[in-house]
């Protein structure tokens, strides 16, 4: 396995974290207290390539390995949470399972505009009754001759409150039969179609998170994903997808607060030196950073087996998902790199003190911004019940 980027791709590694330092990282503040990451960052960071990363080059893509666009991923959320999570969002859950399951005219119609930053998509999954067991969902998507009406609500939904378009899994049903668990691509313009308020969140305060609500909105076969009543599978896949996002923010964050504790703890002095010199600092930084690289270690391994697996597939039209152990690995590497950076933004604010406690500094929002690792995409019981499961497989 050689997880090393190629000179190019460390070139673009390279200015993508310069452009992050001088057109992200100064605005973070501000997108927290605005509750909105601006349509500029959409447009900008698809002019320096990243929002293209794993999409194909007719849409706008550059046809990247996972490996690249998790490196990316990483320098993203150093730099701003709320920008990583509304652009991925958009990129990833929305466009993912399209780039993966649409039709050559869906691909044509929201790909481009999405890669561009021109418009913002988000991924309907969650209901008020029903969050990881997904089998009890309410929404309903009726067919009554050639059209299809939808009723009902999706909540915690990234992009809400703003998005453009929206994947959504529901049920569906003919007269005849229940089809199945099936998605569907909505332009959110559409009549009946309505919004929540922006929900009041701890953390991740500029990603803006709400409510979709459905009224006999008017569908056509046109807008189904994938194929009727195999919903159930795409969205299963694009959590994968998702629990390796993840994990790059898990890690961007845990990068974020070493720098910033780094830099305090040669700053600050007590008992007449550094608190850097002190042991008991000395070895906040020490588990800080060796959680951070055993994380690293393992994102990129996953990163790497999901280019492997992409390989693989590649010219299979129909493919029957990700491996088991595939599975269990995104799982694994969300569930170790979560729960490394909730510890590592703690120690953070350890080590800035009272100052960690204040919002002027930015582990405070590190601290906040993280918890969200550990829930969205499959929280840490889920993920460990997925991981258990492969295991079992494994005996004989």
């Amino acid at each position: 396995m050689n997880f090393e980027p190629t000179e190019e791709e460390r070139e673009f590694l390279e200015n993508f974290r310069k452009f992050c330092s001088r057109e992200i990282a100064p605005h973070a503040k501000e997108i927290e207290k605005k509750g909105e990451v601006p349509l500029s960052h959409f447009r900008k960071l698809s002019e320096v390539g990243y929002n293209g990363l794993l999409h194909e080059e007719k849409f706008g893509g550059s046809n990247s390995s996972y490996l690249l666009a998790t490196l990316a991923q990483e320098i993203l959320a150093e730099h701003c949470g709320a920008t990583f999570f509304s652009v991925g969002a958009s990129l990833g859950i929305f466009a993912s399972p399209i780039r993966e399951y649409g039709t050559e005219e869906q691909k044509r119609k929201f790909l481009p505009p999405v890669i561009r930053g021109e418009k913002i998509g988000a991924l309907g999954v969650t209901e008020p009754d029903a969050g990881s067991d997904v089998t009890r969902l309410k929404a309903i998507a009726k067919k009554k001759g050639d059209q299809i009406i939808l009723n009902g609500q999706k909540t915690f939904i990234t992009n809400a409150p703003v998005c453009d378009f929206a994947v959504i899994l529901v049920n569906f049903e003919s007269e005849e039969k229940n089809i199945g668990q099936t998605c569907f691509i909505v332009e959110t313009t559409r009549k009946g179609i309505a919004r929540g308020k922006p929900m009041d969140k701890m953390g991740l305060r500029g990603s803006p998170t709400g409510e979709l609500f459905f009224e006999d909105v008017k569908l056509t076969e046109d807008d189904i994903l994938g194929r009727p009543g195999k919903g159930f599978k795409i969205i299963m896949e694009a959590f994968n997808r998702e629990r390796l996002g993840l994990g790059a923010y898990s890690v961007g964050v845990m990068a974020a607060c070493l720098t910033e504790s780094r830099k305090y703890s040669k700053e600050r002095k007590a008992f007449g030196r550094p608190i850097g010199k002190h042991q008991s600092v000395a070895f906040m930084l020490a588990d800080m950073l060796t959680k951070y690289e055993a994380s690293r270690c393992l994102l990129h391994e996953t990163a790497w087996m999901m280019d492997k697996f992409s390989k693989e597939k590649k010219n299979k039209p129909e493919h029957n998902g990700y491996p088991v152990d595939l599975t269990a690995k995104t799982a694994t590497v969300k569930l170790l790199a979560s729960t490394y950076a909730r510890e590592v933004t703690n120690l953070a604010v350890q080590i800035h003190g009272g100052a960690g406690y204040m919002n002027e500094y930015k582990v405070a929002r590190l601290y906040r911004d993280i918890k969200i690792a550990e829930i969205g995409g499959g929280t840490s019981e889920i993920l460990k019940q997925i991981i258990a499961h492969s295991e079992t497989k494994r005996v004989k």
